[in-house]
């Protein structure tokens, strides 16, 4: 009599792999908040997930102490793209100076 062949036996995981395959905890699992008016302003977050959202992009989910969890766009903390220091052009101060203009007319200065 032949033994039948279990297929999907070949497909199974070792407890070994199964493992190796979950992520170490490493640094890279906390990040800091870096919004300047956010109340955790500078604080070191452990990340539960991260997810993508279509219309604001990537967002971490971290353990936020007495906040419970939170949601944080990435460019509130570490590790969004940090902002290029940028001169204003000539445009943006002709429109700045108009504004500041307008604002001191309106407060009648």
């Amino acid at each position: 009599m032949t033994r039948p062949s279990c297929a999907h036996s070949a497909f199974r995981r070792t407890s070994q792999t199964t493992r190796s395959r979950k992520p170490p905890e490493v640094s890279e699992s906390f990040l800091t908040v870096t919004h300047p008016f956010h109340p955790l302003a500078g604080q070191r977050l452990r990340v539960l997930f991260e997810r993508h959202y279509k219309s604001t992009g990537l967002g971490f989910c971290c353990e936020g102490g007495p906040l419970g969890s939170v949601m944080l766009p990435a460019g509130w903390t570490d590790r969004g793209v940090a902002p290029e220091p940028r001169a204003l052009g000539y445009e943006q101060l002709v429109e700045l100076a108009a504004l500041m203009r307008a604002l001191a007319t309106h407060r009648g200065e």
